[in-house]
């Protein structure tokens, strides 16, 4: 429960747990910082290499020739992109995304998936070190793309 109240300094927002926030925080540069990783991420060139990717927490596109196809997000983008997107594994990843290029596309789990991948997907990705962040920028995206009529594979 959130609730508003005028306190000394100006309004206030409080959380039902006690906790305040004032507007000296200003919620206004969270969401400008969210937008700016949004922009970035939304302007970078694919990658070249996927091994390359490093091994930091961020935000990630997929895209299928210049169409973005999947969001998401990581504490290890190399990790999750390389070992669980582009695993050779069977079904029981925990790849959202491998499921519905099996589903859609009718490609088996395996080397075949993963060549197919590589051949048609692309990826972009910005790092993100604040977790909090990095998850408001994944639902923005998602909730961008989607306004904009983007069919993801996240659905």
């Amino acid at each position: 429960m959130v609730y508003a109240r005028k306190g000394i300094g100006g309004v206030s927002l409080g959380l039902a747990a006690g906790f305040v926030f004032t507007e000296n925080m200003n919620i206004n540069n969270i969401s400008k910082e969210a937008e700016e990783k949004v922009l970035q991420i939304l302007n970078k060139k694919s990658v070249e290499n996927v091994k390359k990717i490093p091994s930091k927490q961020g935000v990630y596109l997929i895209y299928k020739k210049s169409k973005i196809i999947y969001v998401g997000k990581a504490r290890n983008l190399n990790r999750r992109i390389n070992n669980n997107h582009l695993s050779i594994g069977s079904k029981g990843s925990t790849s959202i995304f491998r499921s519905k290029i099996h589903k859609i596309y009718k490609k088996p789990f395996g080397k075949i998936m993963k060549k197919w991948i590589l051949n048609n997907c692309t990826f972009a990705y910005e790092e993100i070190e604040d977790k909090d962040l990095c998850s408001l920028v994944e639902a923005l995206l998602i909730i961008f793309l989607r306004k904009k009529g983007v069919k993801l594979l996240n659905d």
